[in-house]
């Protein structure tokens, strides 16, 4: 009971935390102009709705999830977002929010697409132990999409960094 009670406080604490992410991603959003606002404007407003929901259902004792180990249920399988972030141990944590930590603070300096395409080639490669052919070519492909859909096709000026 002691774990769930912990497992409840947890899922309380960073819904509250990402709503109040969303609330202000919306509030710096409204300052731009519409077409440079209309995707932030879009994501925050869906992402206020989703944990606004998410967090009534924890609040009334449905959001809670099992976190029974994969052994128990054979048809739970190893990549399962629900058995991962069940069964996510600490030091993965710390992991992947370092690697989201770098990211954010290389957004700036370097540039929004030299930064997608550096951090998932590196982080498919050393982080999900993905083959070099495959972290390239994805990080290839994930950059010109951001380029051609936001910079050329929508026109968004995307962050350039400091370098550029």
């Amino acid at each position: 009971m002691n774990a769930d009670r912990a497992r409840l406080r947890a899922d309380l604490l960073f819904t509250v935390v990402l709503l109040v992410v969303f609330a202000g991603a919306l509030v710096l959003a409204r300052q731009w102009g519409f077409r440079a606002s209309l995707v932030p404007t879009l994501v925050s407003s869906v992402g206020i709705a989703l944990t606004a929901v998410h967090l009534v259902l924890v609040l009334s004792g449905r959001g809670r999830a099992s976190a029974a180990p994969a052994a128990a249920d054979p048809e739970i399988e190893e990549h399962d977002p629900a058995h991962v972030f069940a069964t996510a141990g600490a030091a993965h944590w710390r992991s992947s929010l370092a690697w989201l930590a770098a990211f954010l603070v290389a957004v700036p300096v370097v540039g929004l697409v030299a930064t997608t395409v550096a951090f998932s080639a590196a982080y498919l490669r050393l982080g999900a132990k993905a083959g070099w052919r495959f972290s390239a070519i994805y990080a290839v492909a994930l950059g010109l999409v951001l380029w051609l859909v936001f910079g050329e096709l929508l026109a968004i000026p995307l962050p350039e960094g400091v370098f550029a």
